[in-house]
């Protein structure tokens, strides 16, 4: 029953500064539990742009490709991740 809660508080943050990375990998994921893993790919991307070393970023995107059957797409995500990850 948070998730109202959490979608106020995103939508609040990207008011106040549009490219808090934080509350753009929140909304990705709100994106992706709503059934759009494309918009949340796309937002996870902008992520990247503003930090390319964001905790858990790569991450969520090879899981998502893995959820849309993109395997290639899911390797070159993770191999990025642990790259970052050190």
């Amino acid at each position: 029953m948070r998730r109202p809660e959490t979608s106020v508080l995103v939508n609040e943050a990207l008011r106040r500064n549009g490219d808090d990375p934080d509350a753009l990998f929140v909304l990705a994921a709100l994106r992706v539990q709503d059934g759009h893993p494309e918009e949340g790919l796309k937002i996870l991307d902008h992520v990247l742009v503003i930090d390319p070393d964001y905790p858990g970023a790569w991450f969520f995107k090879e899981k998502i490709h893995r959820m849309r059957g993109e395997a290639w797409a899911a390797d070159s995500a993770r191999r990025q991740g642990e790259a970052v990850d050190g």
